[in-house]
């Protein structure tokens, strides 16, 4: 965490949960922040997983870099070990709804119309520019999806 008090980076010792980037920070957030169309980045995060605590140096950064100009949300779900090791309901209904079983994953998805366009996902150490390419993929198709 930052000197500040605001959260730039969700240790290992955060609440289990659902967190959304906001305003330069990390805020608890629940399972509704899914529920809208738009483009989502969501990184399932395990507390005891040192390949995350790896990811994290990958994952913070690259939030900080595009999301002052994106329209994606990043979220981040946190839990102890996957759903056996979970305190947060939301956190580990997203971990079954998405499937994963391989930490770090990253799940990018395009939702229109209440339904899910197009999901990428991403299992174990992914590197900043695989994200790049996926953001730059995805935000592709929503401006071509776009009227104009």
């Amino acid at each position: 965490m930052a000197s500040s008090g605001a959260p730039r980076r969700l240790e290992p010792s955060s609440p289990h949960g659902v967190y959304v980037w906001r305003g330069g920070r990390w805020a608890a957030a629940g399972r509704g922040e899914l529920d809208g169309d738009g483009l989502y980045f969501i990184y399932f995060s395990n507390s005891e997983c040192g390949a995350c605590r790896v990811f994290d140096e990958v994952w913070y950064p690259f939030v900080e870099m595009v999301s002052g100009r994106s329209v994606a949300r990043f979220l981040v779900v946190l839990c102890g070990w996957f759903t056996r090791d979970c305190s947060s309901e939301d956190a580990r209904s997203l971990f079954k709804e998405f499937d994963v079983h391989v930490s770090p994953t990253v799940v990018v998805l395009k939702r229109s119309n209440g339904r899910v366009e197009k999901l990428l996902k991403y299992e174990g150490l992914t590197s900043a520019l695989t994200l790049t390419f996926a953001y730059a993929n995805i935000l592709a198709g929503a401006r071509e999806a776009q009227p104009g």
